[in-house]
């Protein structure tokens, strides 16, 4: 499994949640046909300027779909909304589930 992070960190909160009513609206419907790819939006109280993207991916393959996407759907968002962006891409090497 390939897992990335898409840290943005907006000027105001306000952005942050206009980016994010986009990743609400926009990513239902086009990840709907991408087997295996799961797509998380975290929410901080205490950082509400921060949009947290989580993606997890079956495949490279399919991570490079999604990562077209991304750059095609939402780099004029970001461009639009200024913000710091902060990556991270890699292969899950542990994976713990407790309570089991």
């Amino acid at each position: 499994m390939q897992m990335k992070i898409y840290i943005r960190t907006f000027t105001t909160p306000v952005d942050a949640q206009m980016f994010n009513s986009v990743l609400h609206t926009k990513w239902p419907d086009m990840i709907a046909s991408i087997e295996g790819a799961r797509f998380r939006l975290l929410y901080n109280e205490s950082t509400p300027n921060v949009s947290t993207v989580v993606w997890e991916f079956s495949s490279v393959e399919v991570q490079k779909k999604i990562e077209a996407l991304i750059e095609t759907e939402i780099a004029k968002f970001t461009q639009a909304l200024p913000n710091r962006q902060v990556h991270y891409s890699g292969s899950v090497e542990l994976d713990f589930v407790g309570g089991v």
